[in-house]
């Protein structure tokens, strides 16, 4: 082998070499941008769960804010974005925290702003208003219903309460009224899956279906959120009020993750319409449950914590609270956990004609 052929052969071996060093180096640097990437991507806060009231009374110029259910949340996290006929304004977090004396936000808390002393600005009317209460940690718009203005006269009535019987799980209000939904959450899984829920009210011959009763995927209330419904109708007293829920399975093991609804089948309805062992209704006194949820599911106490005090339940005397089980018939097992669906109601008196 001349000293040609050598250089040749060599520089074929040094290349090949440099070769496979250059393309380790492109796959790390590759590697290593996309863990940045991953790795700096900000993960979603979790979602509040609370309910809200507001009402708005224009002759005082009051807009108040009622912590009506729900987790209890750091004033800190909050600010209000109010409008009032097209002009913006901001009631911030340290505003909040003087309104309520204190840095957290829980059940039964009003905030109350003055818009003419916090402005300089009056309520014309209610209707050219818009008020949203903001959680500035997750980005998100807080769920709140308007239960309506509240004349002088009636100031304090949201704190009176409707007499109402329960009679094998039917609620019968004894004086006319008004009623509101607050489904506080849902838990159910198969598998490490979760199953679909869906959930409907009736009042007297009115069947109220506000998220889709007979779609398992449009109206799934099982996915970490409250969901709302307030009625404005009046009902005349004796009346009776109950709730359905209704869990679904997937049609076979493919579909586990399927956002269709035809994907999904009925697996168990109860209703409060008529007694059933699947559903626990809970009145202020009653002893609060302890009924763990199975394997990693949360524990029924999750849903209900803002509403136990010293091992008892505390609401209004217009409220209860109905604790599904829509995944075994066997109350003994340890899949009946009393989670599956968990619903506030709350009957208030009707307005003033």
């Amino acid at each position: 082998m001349n000293i040609f052929e050598k250089f040749i052969k060599d520089s074929i071996g040094v290349s090949s070499v440099l070769g496979e060093i250059l393309i380790t180096g492109i796959v790390v640097i590759a590697f290593g941008s996309l863990f940045v990437i991953i790795t700096s991507v900000d993960k979603p806060a979790d979602h509040t769960r609370l309910s809200v009231e507001e009402w708005i009374d224009a002759p005082s110029d009051i807009i108040s804010l009622r912590h009506a259910g729900g987790e209890s949340i750091d004033t800190e996290d909050l600010k209000i974005n109010v409008q009032i006929n097209g002009t913006s304004y901001v009631y911030s977090s340290s505003n909040i925290s003087e309104n309520l004396g204190k840095s957290f936000w829980e059940m039964a808390d009003v905030i109350q702003i003055n818009t003419s002393q916090e402005w300089g600005t009056g309520i014309v009317n209610e209707e050219n208003m818009d008020v949203k209460l903001i959680n500035t940690n997750s980005k998100e718009v807080l769920p709140k219903y308007r239960i309506g203005f509240l004349p002088e006269s009636s100031k304090g009535s949201f704190e009176d309460s409707v007499d109402f019987d329960i009679i094998d799980n039917t609620v019968v209000p004894q004086e006319d009224f008004i009623s509101s939904f607050t489904v506080l959450g849902a838990a159910i899984q198969s598998g490490g899956y979760d199953l679909k829920v869906t959930t409907r009210f009736r009042v007297g011959g009115d069947t109220l279906d506000p998220w889709h009763y007979s779609l398992p995927v449009t109206g799934n209330v099982n996915d970490g959120k409250v969901h709302i419904l307030n009625l404005s109708t009046a009902y005349s007293a004796g009346t009776p009020v109950t709730i359905n829920g209704k869990s679904w399975i997937w049609t076979k093991d493919s579909k586990k993750l399927s956002t269709k609804d035809s994907d999904w089948k009925s697996y168990m309805e109860v209703s409060s319409s008529s007694y059933s062992s699947n559903l626990i209704v809970l009145r202020n006194g009653d002893a609060a449950p302890t009924i763990p949820g199975l394997d990693e599911q949360p524990d029924v106490a999750e849903y209900i914590d803002d509403y136990v005090e010293d091992g008892k339940i505390l609401l209004d005397e217009n409220e209860a609270i109905f604790l599904f089980e829509l995944g075994t018939t066997d109350l003994h097992s340890s899949a009946a956990d009393f989670q599956d669906l968990v619903v506030l109601m709350s009957i208030d008196p009707a307005p003033a004609n």
